[in-house]
């Protein structure tokens, strides 16, 4: 199932970024997050599930950068969908950081020769526990092996929350002042969004966690943080065919309307 979700996940990014992103600007943030977190599951199924030593050269490390972009790329799209904004700022650059710190700690690794990928490949495959010894990155001999893998989830949880955080100050302010029906509309859109993301997140930074603690294969075993995560995923990636007019943005509120309720 992750594998089917993950491949749906990255083709419905790229039809939105395609067809969707010239018209309507938030649509690239959102776009890049669906991208993010759908190869990160890409990523994991390969490494875990499949079993395939060429397929698990490739992926293992080379392209985790990109998962510590999915925080940044939710948090831009809340942000521009409840401003009407979607220009950066300089200090928008700050979000790439920890995308760039593992990028450049992990490039020993990356080019590191293929062979050596392949037998490293094999040990994975032979046992997956091979994960929680070797460091792949430089991070792994600064911190626990366990930090540098609970910090994905970590991050991507930090911006959920901080987003969360911004639509409920919007909703603060903006009450009784939702006079336009594509507001409502926009309003249940992001409350089913950054629902179903925070529990594809907590489900998922438990289960890491859950595997460190425990030093059991946990992502082989079907229990409940898997079938709450799946459910997690499944929503995020289903949610925009229930939303259409996401790709329109959230409506302002006229002037006058404004005028009127300060009055």
């Amino acid at each position: 199932m992750l594998l089917i979700l993950s491949i749906t996940g990255i083709i419905l990014s790229l039809v939105l970024l395609y067809f969707n992103a010239a018209k309507y600007k938030p649509i690239i943030y959102l776009g890049i997050f669906f991208f993010c977190i759908s190869f990160y599951g890409l990523n994991q199924y390969v490494v875990l599930n499949s079993k395939s030593v060429f397929l698990v050269s490739i992926f293992c490390t080379n392209f985790t950068f990109l998962s510590y972009l999915a925080g940044p790329a939710l948090y831009g799209y809340i942000r521009s969908v409840l401003t009407d904004n979607s220009r950066l700022k300089k200090t928008d650059l700050l979000h790439l950081i920890p995308s760039l710190v593992y990028l450049i700690a992990s490039l020993p690794y990356i080019i590191t020769p293929y062979i050596l990928k392949v037998e490293i490949a094999k040990a994975i495959v032979e046992d997956v526990g091979f994960m929680r010894t070797y460091q792949f990155t430089i991070l792994s001999e600064i911190f626990p092996i366990y930090l540098v893998y609970l910090s994905r989830p970590i991050l991507v949880f930090a911006y959920t929350l901080w987003s969360i955080g911004l639509f409920i100050r919007y909703l603060a302010r903006h009450e009784n002042m939702f006079v336009l029906s594509g507001q409502y509309f926009m309003i249940k859109w992001l409350t089913v969004f950054l629902g179903f993301q925070l529990l594809l997140i907590l489900c998922h930074l438990f289960s890491v966690i859950k595997t460190f603690a425990e030093a059991s294969d946990v992502f082989f075993t079907v229990n409940a943080l898997q079938f709450f995560s799946a459910l997690g995923m499944i929503g995020l990636l289903s949610s925009p065919f229930f939303f259409h007019g996401i790709l329109y943005g959230l409506p302002r509120i006229p002037d006058y309307i404004l005028k009127k309720r300060k009055e």
